[in-house]
């Protein structure tokens, strides 16, 4: 019988790999975008939704990633009680009504910019907020899936400065058993892009600074400690 673990893990390799020759040149342009952002006082602004939010999730707030990320999520209004939560568990995505409510518990800079991650891009509330954005002479990186968003007519990269491209098929159905496809490989290389674009703003700030805003482990004495006055660096609150 076929070793359908080893199937995948070939498969992943050269995903991968094609990928990073797609696309290697535009993911060093956006670690390039997101590190002069944040070297004149900025925030890179990350929102997904559901299978999007993996992607924000590599980025955001973690071990051994760069500090001036933060997470627009729905759920914290809902929390707050501004918003229902049913809403917050995805049918927010329809109502661009409640983009200002959920936008209103954060302290945003206009030093900011964004990084919008949509699948199929025609989302109402994510075309609102990059239309808010650029409104307001923000700058906009779209991470997508091209074959995704081309069949579901999205329209997210008309606000885009820059966009990724997970280069998945649409459906990215990875491995075939007794004549059937399964699983799926389009996240798996989405959280390998964000792992890059990690390790080029790390070389970065060690080219501009000698030394990169890099969060450390919980289980590492004085961690909190530096976490902390990284995060003060960027005003405090505005990372969370």
């Amino acid at each position: 019988m076929a070793d359908v673990k080893r199937q995948f893990v070939d498969l992943v390799l050269q995903k991968i790999d094609e990928n990073y020759e797609m696309q290697h040149e535009k993911i060093t342009k956006v670690a390039q975008m997101f590190g002069d952002c944040m070297m004149n006082g900025g925030v890179v602004q990350l929102f997904g939704h559901k299978l999007n939010e993996e992607f924000v999730n590599e980025l955001n707030f973690r071990a051994g990633g760069i500090t001036p990320f933060h997470a627009i999520k729905a759920k914290d209004a809902a929390l707050r009680g501004l918003l229902d939560k049913s809403l917050a568990q995805g049918e927010f995505l329809n109502h661009p009504e409640v983009l200002d409510t959920v936008l209103s518990i954060y302290v945003l800079d206009d030093r900011d910019m964004y990084c919008l991650i949509s699948m199929n891009g025609n989302e109402p509330f994510v075309l609102e907020l990059a239309k808010k954005v650029k409104a307001n002479g923000q700058k906009v990186v779209v991470v997508t899936n091209m074959a995704t968003y081309q069949k579901s007519g999205g329209t997210l990269l008309e606000y885009a400065d820059e966009y990724l491209d997970f280069g998945a098929e649409d459906p990215d159905l990875a491995i075939e058993i007794n004549g059937a496809k399964y699983g799926q490989w389009g996240t798996t290389i989405g959280s390998v892009v964000a792992q890059q674009i990690t390790a080029e703003l790390y070389n970065y700030f060690m080219e501009k600074e000698g030394q990169a805003p890099v969060l450390l482990s919980a289980n590492l004495n004085g961690s909190d400690k530096h976490n902390n006055d990284s995060v003060q660096k960027y005003g405090g609150k505005r990372i969370r």
